[in-house]
């Protein structure tokens, strides 16, 4: 197999699979620090005595259904990365201060939703160091506890103290997030690497990557920004911004996922045959029987083969090279708050954190 050799090109702003990037719980210490109290887990159970039919006979049976099933699935840790993102960009609109916890949490939610409803689609095992939603209270439940999250953002938004039109908005957001996640899962779920020529791999797996991962991010950024009154200009960049770093993150977790210490998540896109920036890698770098071998080594897999031989020939194709093509697509998203009028400290935090998220990843 050859070295790679590929250009390294990041897919553009214009071009999030539900983000479940990098090691689990490793922040950087000034985002942790900022973030402590917000407990997704928390504010659901907090809340759940004021959701419709909390009290009484029926309410006992929605606890048992679907609220206290909930509470236990949102109460396991995760690495709040959207909220993180949510902070940025309110704080590169307004410099100083933080935005409210239960606006943090709007995407973290959503991604929650993401999650379960993947699970179920992935027929996956675990989830955040617990059995997956479904394992435990069956596929019907967990789909709908996640419909019911995927429209409680919207209740929660309505609570806010915000301007209508910034409501409005930000209502709008959330939508067009949702439709361009589920897009993008339409991609994941209903293609396989094989099934595709081999020059057209890198460009969908740029347009899922962005669909999945890249717009919910945006969201959290846009989000931020708008909430705290930035001008439409300022808030259509720090969407671009929240885009291209969903989708370098995404390109770090595909791209990593081969190596030894996590082969478990590589097994599990190898086996279904899905298109990720391994595959996009090597489509670009490798000859026509080189990459004809691996995609009939990935249907192989797909039938119930060891996928381990497949793992190791990708991660040598991949190569420091791959790492450096995520590095430079996550520079493209420090380079859009680089030529912005911004507040410098917001920048320096934010560009801080992208490093530490970078470095998570060894």
């Amino acid at each position: 197999m050859k070295a790679l050799a590929v250009s390294a090109s990041a897919p553009s702003a214009g071009s999030e699979r539900p983000l479940a990037v990098g090691p689990r719980q490793r922040r950087t210490a000034g985002a942790a620090d900022a973030l402590a109290d917000l407990d997704l887990g928390a504010f659901f159970e907090h809340r759940v005595s004021e959701l419709p039919g909390a009290e009484g006979v029926s309410g006992m049976v929605w606890q048992e259904t679907l609220y206290r099933p909930l509470a236990q699935f949102l109460s396991r840790p995760g690495k709040l990365l959207r909220a993180r993102l949510l902070r940025h960009g309110w704080r590169l609109v307004d410099g100083c201060g933080d935005p409210p916890p239960a606006l943090c949490l709007l995407p973290e939610i959503l991604h929650s939703a993401s999650l379960i409803v993947d699970d179920i689609q992935d027929g996956a095992e675990c989830r955040r160091d617990g059995p997956a939603l479904h394992r435990l209270i069956g596929p019907e439940r967990a789909l709908n506890a996640a419909n019911w999250l995927y429209f409680w953002p919207y209740a929660l938004l309505e609570e806010m103290r915000l301007p209508a039109s910034r409501r409005r908005r930000a209502a709008q957001l959330i939508t067009a997030a949702l439709l361009d996640c589920h897009r993008g899962q339409a991609l994941d779920l209903g293609v396989q690497v094989w099934t595709l020529p081999q020059h057209s791999v890198a460009s969908l797996v740029a347009e899922q990557s962005r669909l999945k991962t890249g717009c919910l991010t945006a969201l959290c950024t846009g989000l931020g920004a708008l909430t705290a009154g930035g001008s439409a200009r300022r808030v259509a960049l720090l969407m671009r911004f929240g885009e291209q770093v969903g989708v370098a993150l995404q390109m770090l977790d595909d791209l990593t996922a081969v190596l030894p210490s996590r082969h478990d998540k590589a097994g599990e896109d190898l086996r279904f045959g899905r298109p990720t920036w391994v595959w996009a890698l090597a489509a670009q770098s490798c000859n026509e029987g080189e990459y004809l071998m691996l995609t009939q080594q990935a249907r192989a897999a797909a039938a119930g083969a060891d996928w381990r031989p497949l793992c190791a020939l990708l991660a040598e194709v991949v190569g420091e090279a791959g790492r450096a093509a995520a590095h430079e697509a996550l520079a493209k998203a420090g380079d859009l708050l680089a030529a912005a009028s911004l507040p410098e400290a917001a920048v320096r935090e934010v560009l801080s954190e992208l490093a530490g998220l970078e470095r998570a990843y060894g």
